[in-house]
């Protein structure tokens, strides 16, 4: 939900999340971030499998990302 935050007052609503998992995954955590002051409920989550022909609800990471911790002297 990183690039589709929920913002201000609403009453009770559905949302999905959408992942790739990947076939050795040991285990899957979930949670809620609250930025500010407020609250925050949940109901009824659950974990389903779908099919391919269900979008992803997020972008796929970038492939081009390190591989490992760069720039840890902290210089340009």
């Amino acid at each position: 939900m990183q690039s589709r935050p929920l913002k201000g007052t609403a009453d009770w609503q559905s949302f999905d999340v959408v992942l790739d998992v990947p076939k050795d995954a040991t285990s899957i955590s979930f949670g809620v971030l609250l930025t500010g002051s407020g609250s925050v409920w949940v109901s009824n989550a659950s974990f389903e499998t779908v099919g391919d022909d269900v979008a992803l609800t997020d972008k796929p990471l970038d492939d081009n990302r390190p591989k490992a911790p760069v720039n840890l002297d902290f210089r340009e």
